[in-house]
Protein backbone atom coordinates (compact mmCIF):
# COMPACT_ATOMS: atom_id res chain seq x y z
CA UNK A 1 0.00 0.00 0.00
CA UNK A 2 1.44 3.43 -0.88
CA UNK A 3 0.01 6.72 -0.08
CA UNK A 4 -0.70 6.96 -3.73
CA UNK A 5 -3.33 4.23 -3.55
CA UNK A 6 -4.63 5.32 -0.36
CA UNK A 7 -5.31 8.84 -1.77
CA UNK A 8 -6.95 7.15 -5.06
CA UNK A 9 -8.95 4.82 -2.28
CA UNK A 10 -10.43 8.27 -1.01
CA UNK A 11 -11.08 9.86 -4.58
CA UNK A 12 -15.64 10.29 -4.64
CA UNK A 13 -18.21 12.69 -2.68
CA UNK A 14 -18.34 12.31 1.38
CA UNK A 15 -20.30 14.04 4.00
CA UNK A 16 -18.24 14.55 7.36
CA UNK A 17 -19.72 14.85 10.88
CA UNK A 18 -16.98 16.69 12.83
CA UNK A 19 -16.45 17.53 16.58
CA UNK A 20 -13.67 19.78 17.59
CA UNK A 21 -12.11 21.24 20.70
CA UNK A 22 -10.99 24.56 20.45
CA UNK A 23 -8.39 25.81 22.63
CA UNK A 24 -8.80 27.77 25.12
CA UNK A 25 -12.23 26.41 26.18
CA UNK A 26 -12.58 23.84 25.15
CA UNK A 27 -15.98 23.05 24.18
CA UNK A 28 -17.44 20.86 22.16
CA UNK A 29 -18.54 22.60 18.36
CA UNK A 30 -20.37 20.20 16.04
CA UNK A 31 -21.01 20.66 11.85
CA UNK A 32 -21.37 19.02 9.06
CA UNK A 33 -19.07 19.32 5.74
CA UNK A 34 -19.74 18.30 2.29
CA UNK A 35 -16.87 17.12 0.26
CA UNK A 36 -15.46 15.91 -2.71
CA UNK A 37 -11.82 14.63 -4.29
CA UNK A 38 -10.96 14.03 -7.83
CA UNK A 39 -7.61 13.08 -9.18
CA UNK A 40 -5.88 16.79 -10.95
CA UNK A 41 -4.47 16.64 -13.97
CA UNK A 42 -1.47 14.77 -12.74
CA UNK A 43 -0.85 11.53 -11.45
CA UNK A 44 0.37 12.71 -8.27
CA UNK A 45 -2.39 15.88 -7.73
CA UNK A 46 -5.54 15.30 -6.12
CA UNK A 47 -8.37 18.16 -5.70
CA UNK A 48 -10.71 18.66 -2.92
CA UNK A 49 -13.50 20.95 -2.58
CA UNK A 50 -16.04 21.19 0.14
CA UNK A 51 -18.70 22.68 1.56
CA UNK A 52 -20.11 23.52 5.25
CA UNK A 53 -19.39 26.15 7.79
CA UNK A 54 -16.75 27.33 5.70
CA UNK A 55 -15.89 25.89 1.63
CA UNK A 56 -13.31 26.52 -0.75
CA UNK A 57 -10.60 24.09 -2.28
CA UNK A 58 -7.38 22.58 -2.13
CA UNK A 59 -5.02 20.82 -4.19
CA UNK A 60 -2.75 18.05 -2.75
CA UNK A 61 0.58 17.28 -4.60
CA UNK A 62 2.30 13.73 -3.15
CA UNK A 63 6.11 13.75 -3.32
CA UNK A 64 7.05 10.19 -2.14
CA UNK A 65 5.94 10.31 1.40
CA UNK A 66 5.35 13.91 1.39
CA UNK A 67 2.10 15.60 0.84
CA UNK A 68 2.16 19.09 -0.12
CA UNK A 69 -1.53 21.14 0.28
CA UNK A 70 -1.93 24.64 -1.34
CA UNK A 71 -3.58 25.42 1.53
CA UNK A 72 -4.18 24.77 5.37
CA UNK A 73 -7.66 23.73 6.82
CA UNK A 74 -8.41 27.02 8.30
CA UNK A 75 -6.41 29.51 6.15
CA UNK A 76 -4.58 30.51 2.95
CA UNK A 77 -1.24 28.93 4.13
CA UNK A 78 0.26 25.99 1.89
CA UNK A 79 1.87 23.64 4.14
CA UNK A 80 3.58 20.15 3.74
CA UNK A 81 2.90 16.98 5.59
CA UNK A 82 4.77 13.41 6.31
CA UNK A 83 2.93 10.93 5.35
CA UNK A 84 3.18 7.37 7.16
CA UNK A 85 1.53 4.19 6.44
CA UNK A 86 -0.07 2.51 9.27
CA UNK A 87 -1.44 -0.15 7.29
CA UNK A 88 -3.82 -1.06 4.06
CA UNK A 89 -6.11 1.13 5.71
CA UNK A 90 -4.89 4.01 7.74
CA UNK A 91 -2.93 6.59 7.12
CA UNK A 92 -0.84 9.14 9.33
CA UNK A 93 -0.15 12.91 8.22
CA UNK A 94 2.59 14.61 10.49
CA UNK A 95 2.37 18.92 10.08
CA UNK A 96 3.76 21.85 11.14
CA UNK A 97 1.95 25.57 10.73
CA UNK A 98 0.78 28.49 12.45
CA UNK A 99 2.75 27.43 15.67
CA UNK A 100 1.70 24.01 16.17
CA UNK A 101 2.10 20.72 14.79
CA UNK A 102 -0.27 18.89 14.12
CA UNK A 103 -1.13 14.35 13.76
CA UNK A 104 -3.61 13.65 11.29
CA UNK A 105 -4.84 9.97 11.41
CA UNK A 106 -7.12 8.81 8.08
CA UNK A 107 -8.44 5.23 8.62
CA UNK A 108 -11.12 3.71 5.44
CA UNK A 109 -13.66 1.03 6.69
CA UNK A 110 -16.49 -1.02 4.76
CA UNK A 111 -14.98 -1.43 1.40
CA UNK A 112 -14.05 2.36 1.56
CA UNK A 113 -17.38 3.16 2.35
CA UNK A 114 -16.65 5.09 5.66
CA UNK A 115 -13.62 7.00 6.92
CA UNK A 116 -12.53 8.12 10.75
CA UNK A 117 -10.27 10.58 10.51
CA UNK A 118 -8.49 12.22 13.67
CA UNK A 119 -6.94 15.38 14.08
CA UNK A 120 -4.64 16.38 16.82
CA UNK A 121 -3.05 19.23 17.28
CA UNK A 122 -0.34 21.09 19.97
CA UNK A 123 1.00 24.61 20.73
CA UNK A 124 5.13 24.23 19.91
CA UNK A 125 5.32 26.98 22.06
CA UNK A 126 3.64 25.53 25.15
CA UNK A 127 2.82 21.95 24.69
CA UNK A 128 -0.61 22.59 25.14
CA UNK A 129 -3.34 21.29 23.42
CA UNK A 130 -4.58 23.61 21.00
CA UNK A 131 -7.18 21.23 18.37
CA UNK A 132 -9.11 18.05 18.50
CA UNK A 133 -11.22 17.10 15.79
CA UNK A 134 -13.12 13.56 15.13
CA UNK A 135 -14.71 13.40 12.11
CA UNK A 136 -16.76 10.33 11.02
CA UNK A 137 -17.19 10.48 7.34
CA UNK A 138 -20.13 8.15 4.96
CA UNK A 139 -19.33 8.29 0.97
CA UNK A 140 -22.20 9.63 -0.88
Amino acid sequence: MTALQFLRRSCGSWTSERRYLFAPKLEPVNMTTNFTMVEGERSDQFIIDWTGKTSGQMVLTLDGNILHRSRDYFGEGANSSKVEIIDQDCVVMRTEYDGCRFREEVRLHEDDFFRHRYTIGFSIKTGRLALQGSYWETRL
